[in-house]
């Protein structure tokens, strides 16, 4: 008989871990977070893989133990690629409830998922940079080569992602703002940065039509897309601008370095953080994402490297099950041969 889901990816996350007690506590809470029902507090969890009496174990487990999460979350990024074949990486940033602080998400996206495979708490524009650059880590170019990362990001400034992505030749696609200036590329150009919508709107002649799928409705909608070389930051980019009628302003701006690539797969690439703030939504609450109790740092990314776990599991499983997950998540698990 095989081993389900679950035993699977604990075999791989916890393989690393010296000590048979941590493994076995890893096991327990990553069972815990997708059994447990409501709020995942340690006690929850607790009660879910053998009573109140392991509450404090749990706890001393995820807030201050020793064993380091860097690992672990590494191997959830290989293992879920290989799972799921991932075509991109979308940076997503989603506010934490304590502390008035952010944390950004590393999403992995395929064909009909998303699935968070990294947290970081971020407190700079810099780490913005460190954190967008990590997502790809893990992966094997040899095999599935390059995947794009989609950065959409308010009030971060894509300038560190855009200069250390260009030094490693590596594709990266950000929402930029409208007023952000650059400056066209091309003989005979003004040499003077414009407006970015600006810009655009002066090139509306390039516009074609563009198909893409709204990740809210399921809908196949249709918009006018047109790109422009610029240069930027020092580098040559495409400037990309969406229009969703014939007149005004493009209501979208991206930037990027993919430059050859076809201006309705970059507009489709551009959507991916809509699709992940839907699963992020419908998500979180399954794998209490933004249940962590404790004021450790280290504690709250072993929480989150955790909580991605149980959001992996689950879509693998859903997955493998031909389902869809979240709605039927728990009855995928069951036939996977998952029992809490």
């Amino acid at each position: 008989m095989h081993s389900s889901v679950l035993d699977e990816l604990t075999e791989v996350l916890f393989a690393g871990l010296s000590r048979s007690d941590q493994r076995t506590k890893g096991a327990q809470y990553l069972r815990g977070l997708i059994a447990a029902e409501g709020r995942k507090s340690v006690r929850n969890i607790a009660a879910q893989v053998g009573g109140p009496e392991l509450a404090q174990s749990l706890h001393h487990f995820i807030a201050s133990s020793t064993w380091d999460w860097k690992p672990v979350s590494r191997a959830l990024q290989r293992h879920a690629d290989r799972e799921l074949r991932f075509a991109a990486w979308v940076a997503h940033a989603q506010p934490i409830p304590r502390g008035g602080r952010q944390a950004i998400g590393v999403w992995g996206v395929a064909k009909d998922v998303t699935v968070p495979v990294k947290w970081n708490l971020l407190r700079s524009g810099e780490e913005v940079a460190e954190c967008v650059a990590a997502a790809t880590l893990g992966a094997d170019p040899s095999t599935v080569g390059p995947r794009p990362v989609v950065l959409d990001i308010p009030g971060a400034d894509p300038r560190p992602v855009f200069d250390r992505y260009m030094r490693a030749g590596a594709p990266l696609l950000s929402a930029v703002p409208a007023d952000l200036p650059v400056l066209e590329q091309g003989p005979g150009r003004g040499r003077r940065p414009l407006p970015a919508s600006r810009l655009l709107q002066l090139n509306r002649m390039l516009r074609r039509p563009a198909e893409w799928t709204d990740p809210a409705t399921g809908v196949v909608r249709r918009s006018l897309v047109a790109g422009v070389r610029v240069e930027w930051a020092d580098h040559p980019l495409l400037l990309v601008g969406q229009w969703d009628s014939g007149q005004g302003q493009p209501v979208h701006c991206w930037l990027t370095n993919l430059t050859a690539t076809p201006l309705g797969v970059l507009l489709r690439l551009a959507k991916f953080p809509q699709r992940v703030e839907r699963d992020f939504a419908n998500s979180a609450s399954h794998v209490g994402t933004l249940d962590y109790e404790g004021r450790s740092s280290d504690g709250w990314h072993r929480h989150m490297t955790l909580a991605a776990a149980a959001h992996v599991a689950q879509v693998v499983a859903a997955q493998r099950a031909r389902v869809r997950p979240w709605s039927q998540c728990m009855g995928s698990m069951e036939r996977m041969g998952y029992s809490a």
